[in-house]
């Protein structure tokens, strides 16, 4: 009787474990996602880097500008609180604002400001400050209404912000006009559209599965066929020649193939002779691909074109003074960014001629000029932003100086006075 109901049970369970499991996967809507992306954009209003060092630059492996590496951060925290992947799926992996609007623009998910398009909750926003067809900063739409959009933004001017953009704000920083473009996310690839629990029929069996992929083929052939047989006997031998291309992708795609995948690379590395240019010098950016035989897709991007041209092969051409950072995407996948400096070109240098050889030399006060600007970026502050706004300290800085010059002054003559009345007092005792 025990063997019995032993043999029993073990039957139950053999035929529990063939038949279709019932399996419960709780969906996550677009809704939901894009509520949480902004969430998590909302509790970072208000955190405070500097302009070239940011907490979203330590995860994402560089410091820099971090307008990007902020939004690209919230989108991977969205994602991890859901579990969903979001970052490096619905947005890039990485590089600048440039680089994400040609990701968006290969994927048909980039929208021009002025097209039809609405943009929604959720979306990149890239805005063009200077009007010459580049984006220089990035944000995440928090909310639209008519015509005002409200983003959150990282790194204004060192700290993460809630700004309002409409058609009467003021230019550029507040006003639409400045509006490049949206990246839309497509979140419906990693949505159900409901965030009520779903059940899926999950197949163990092999059998199944196999049989459901032979009966693909087989229609495919048969169609084929009949396409062959309303031909001439030209058109036969081409769709011969057709179908047998076509058959082996479909192989490629249920079964193992016996032609070789396209290598795909796994890291890149960037290499440029200097990165200290003055106005004028070039200089070639040149990468390595891991592994050596992998086939890639190369692209340069730069946000500040009045710093530096890249031109075609990647050589890069110091055209304005500042830092720029040029990105390099391996298909729209791997992102590597190196920082180039441009500095005036030598003041001492004021004429050349063909018969002159034209040797030039940094002086002693232009490589500790160099050495204070680097000493100065590395605590986060942009000596160029200093020179542009110097006319919010200038006068201050002379009202205090001419003040300290006025007191130096009472302050020696109190003391030649005390000097010479001490002196006329020690004549007459004398």
């Amino acid at each position: 009787m025990k063997n019995g109901k032993k043999i029993l049970a073990f039957i139950l369970a053999v035929m529990l474990f063939i038949s279709p499991v019932s399996v419960i996967s709780y969906a996550v809507s677009e809704s939901d996602m894009k509520s949480k992306v902004v969430s998590v954009a909302q509790n970072e209003v208000g955190y405070e880097g500097t302009g070239s060092y940011s907490k979203y630059g330590e995860w994402y492996g560089y410091q820099g500008a971090w307008c990007t590496t902020f939004a690209l951060w919230c989108f991977n925290k969205a994602g991890e609180s859901l579990g969903v992947k979001l970052y490096a799926n619905i947005v890039p992996s990485g590089g600048n604002c440039n680089s994400m609007i040609s990701w968006f623009q290969n994927r048909g998910r980039y929208h021009k400001r002025g097209s039809d398009y609405t943009p929604k909750k959720g979306d990149l926003i890239f805005f063009d400050w200077s009007g010459n067809g580049s984006s220089q900063h990035v944000g995440i739409i928090k909310s639209v209404s008519g015509s005002t959009i409200k983003t959150i933004e990282g790194n204004c001017s060192g700290k993460v912000k809630e700004k309002t953009y409409t058609p009467s704000g003021s230019k550029p920083y507040a006003n639409i006009s400045s509006i490049m473009g949206y990246g839309a996310p497509d979140w419906a690839s990693v949505a159900s559209g409901s965030s009520a629990p779903k059940t899926t029929k999950k197949k163990t069996t092999k059998k199944q599965t196999t049989a459901k992929k032979k009966t693909t083929t087989k229609k495919q052939t048969t169609t084929k066929k009949q396409t062959t047989k309303q031909n001439t006997t030209k058109s036969k031998t081409t769709k011969k020649a057709e179908t047998t291309s076509q058959t082996t992708t479909t192989t490629q795609t249920t079964t193992t193939t016996t032609t070789k995948p396209a290598v795909l690379p796994k890291d890149m590395k960037l290499h440029a002779a200097t990165t200290e240019l003055q106005i004028g010098d070039s200089v070639k950016l040149e990468y390595s691909i891991e592994p050596n035989n992998a086939n890639a897709v190369i692209g340069y991007f730069c946000d500040e074109e009045n710093i530096i041209e890249i031109k075609k092969g990647g050589v890069i051409t110091a055209t304005g003074e500042g830092v720029a950072t040029v990105v390099v995407c391996a298909n729209d996948e791997i992102y590597r960014q190196m920082d180039f400096t441009v500095s005036s070109v030598s003041s001492q240098i004021t004429k050349h001629t063909p018969d002159t050889p034209l040797d030039t030399f940094e002086t002693s006060s232009q490589l500790a000029d160099k050495d204070f600007n680097q000493k100065l970026r590395s605590i986060g502050v942009d000596a160029k932003k200093l020179t542009e706004h110097s006319k919010y300290y200038i006068i201050p800085l002379y009202i205090i100086g001419f003040t300290a010059l006025i007191s130096l002054a009472i302050f020696a003559v109190k003391k030649i006075a005390k000097a010479i009345k001490n002196k006329k007092e020690k004549n007459s005792v004398d």
